[in-house]
């Protein structure tokens, strides 16, 4: 539930800005922000991260898709895992649905955020879910994961003990 309400929130925060920047901002246009630290500068983006890919813009859809599908995935199977774990994916998911409703309804992603104190790519809001929640998802794998396994082992030999005892049970029952 909670991957599904942040990732729902991605989604409206990023194309709420979208599309306050392209009403806004002409192609190409710079309006300060913070002067010297960050503008808004409205451009598009045909391809991966930093327009990587421009020309395979297809396959780069495929595999957004199927790397969606992936962490719908994990998100059903293993939703009780850990809540930085849903955190994390839905950020992404989110991110990623929010580039990948421009690429589908436009053919590019609306890109406006531009750092003035660094020569850094030009990105959007989905784009600040995807990274945050990968580094949240890596920061869950490091220091988080082995512990939540170790849980998690313990529940399920317990359970097992558990229901050998009650078979066990049974089966004196039976025989008494």
């Amino acid at each position: 539930m909670l991957a599904a309400i942040i990732a729902v929130v991605a989604v409206i925060l990023d194309q709420i800005s979208k599309y306050i920047v392209v009403q806004n901002i002409e192609l190409y246009e710079t309006v300060p922000f913070i002067k010297g630290f960050m503008s808004f500068y409205h451009t598009r983006n045909t391809g991966a991260a930093f327009s990587m890919f421009s020309d395979k813009r297809w396959v780069f859809m495929v595999f957004s898709f199927i790397s969606m599908g992936l962490i719908v995935y994990m998100l059903i199977k293993e939703y009780r895992r850990h809540p930085l774990m849903n955190l994390s994916l839905g950020m992404v998911l989110g991110g990623g649905i929010g580039n990948m409703i421009d690429r589908i309804r436009l053919g590019y992603v609306v890109d406006f955020f531009h750092t003035d104190f660094i020569d850094f790519a030009v990105f959007n809001v989905a784009d600040c879910f995807i990274t945050v929640g990968a580094v949240l998802l890596a920061v869950y794998v490091i220091f988080f994961e082995p512990r939540v396994e170790k849980k998690l082992q313990a529940e399920k030999k317990a359970a097992e003990e558990s229901a050998n005892i009650a078979a066990a049970d049974e089966g004196n029952g039976e025989n008494g």
